[in-house]
């Protein structure tokens, strides 16, 4: 992940997702703590870490720097969700994926669902009838997974695996 600290912003040269300004100057707004699951030693783990916002000069709308493994608007980390995917794959059975990583059932099919979607969106519809969903998932650790995460939020305005709908994003603000 690119570094972001307060002595770096003013180089920072990312266009704002919000209002389209290309170089805005952006400038420390806030930070704040948040929940992440992850999956250490074969149990979740639980931590509380700290997210730093800034804000564009253009449309002054605040922008959270995230973790790439941090998914927007979930508690859950990307590496804890592809473990669970990875898992349902290899036919591990359902009440012992549940047991594993203490989630419901109904998590991990919404998951799959997400998944699904998100692969043919990675992949492109065509390529996405080649690949299996465990021969695509033993690829992403292999992948530039920054580079490769970005391009898939700039091509569809969501990050990978993120479940909430562009309407209720554009709602929230």
């Amino acid at each position: 992940m690119k570094e972001f600290s307060s002595k770096k912003l003013p180089f920072i040269k990312l266009p704002c997702p919000f209002c389209g300004a290309k170089n805005p100057n952006w400038t420390y707004h806030d930070s704040y703590s948040r929940y992440l699951v992850g999956f250490e030693n074969n149990a979740p783990a639980n931590h509380i870490i700290d997210i730093t916002r800034i804000i564009c000069s253009s449309c002054e709308h605040p922008h959270a720097i995230l973790p790439e493994i941090i998914i927007p608007y979930s508690s859950y980390s990307l590496t804890f969700i592809l473990s669970v995917l990875r898992d349902y794959y290899l036919k591990t059975k359902i009440t012992d994926i549940c047991e594993k990583y203490q989630i419901s059932v109904s998590m991990i099919y919404a998951w799959k669902l997400l998944f699904i979607q998100h692969k043919k969106l990675w992949l492109g519809i065509l390529e996405d009838i080649y690949h299996s969903s465990l021969e695509f998932l033993s690829t992403i650790p292999k992948f530039n997974t920054s580079n490769d995460l970005h391009c898939f939020f700039e091509q569809n305005g969501l990050s990978f695996l993120q479940g909430v709908t562009k309407t209720a994003l554009s709602n929230s603000s």
